[in-house]
């Protein structure tokens, strides 16, 4: 009866593998075939806009929107990096609002190899995009570290903070910028220092607003042991 058994299990064996692979491929052509639904999540980024002008507001980082086609096709989308272009080329100063409609991500959006079998069925979040426009703006500002913490038990910070540069120039929106006249560094903690310190950090710009010069900058203080108070009256 073993014998009768292994050879049902092994005879043909190159044939019976051959079969389930076969099978197998079958299952999977059978069940990729069939349509589905989906939502897919699409990064959005603005294009054409004017070097002298910049846009402020909310800017939506992506949209949902359901797809339907073939599960086989569905799973090549999902393999490819789709980008959402929202055209500035004809903006200008103001208000600017623009829809997103379900034509603009299936013509768009969609590789172009796919565009025919992938349909994209509704747009779900955000349906439109509202900026303003504004004029771009440049001028030196002063730059300054921010410091928290306190040196070792017995030592003090000696003289000023230098940074270098102390000034940089930024641009950005003039409603943004009219505003500004110092930006800080990002926090540069001195907790329980008691040495010199010298520490190359980024900046913390204002959201909107950019460097033009550097990116980074040089925070230099002087920590030392502190001096007794001297007393006051002769004793």
């Amino acid at each position: 009866m073993w014998r009768r058994a292994r050879a049902i299990l092994f005879e043909n064996l190159g044939l019976k593998f051959a079969s389930l692979v076969l099978a197998f491929l079958l299952y999977v052509h059978v069940v990729t075939d069939q349509e589905r639904e989906r939502v897919l999540s699409v990064p959005i980024a603005t294009v054409g806009l004017s070097d002298t002008l910049t846009a402020t507001g909310v800017m939506p980082q992506r949209v949902r929107a359901k797809v339907r086609g073939k599960w086989k096709d569905l799973i090549r989308l999902n393999l490819t990096r789709q980008v959402l272009s929202i055209d500035l080329a004809g903006a200008k100063p103001g208000p600017f609002r623009t829809s997103i409609t379900a034509e603009d991500i299936q013509k768009r959006a969609l590789p172009p190899d796919l565009i025919r079998q992938v349909t994209v069925t509704e747009v779900m979040e955000p349906r439109s995009v509202d900026l303003a426009i504004e004029p771009k703006a440049s001028r030196y500002v002063r730059l300054a570290a921010r410091i928290v913490g306190l040196p070792g038990a017995g030592y003090e910070i000696r003289g000023n903070v230098r940074v270098t540069p102390d000034s940089i120039r930024v641009q950005g929106p003039s409603t943004v910028l009219r505003g500004v006249d110092t930006v800080y560094t990002v926090t540069v903690d001195i907790t329980g220092e008691r040495e010199k310190i010298q520490r190359q950090v980024g900046l913390d710009l204002p959201p909107g607003l950019a460097s033009t010069d550097v990116r980074r900058c040089l925070v230099t203080l002087e920590v030392a042991r502190a001096e007794p108070e001297s007393l006051s009256g002769g004793h």
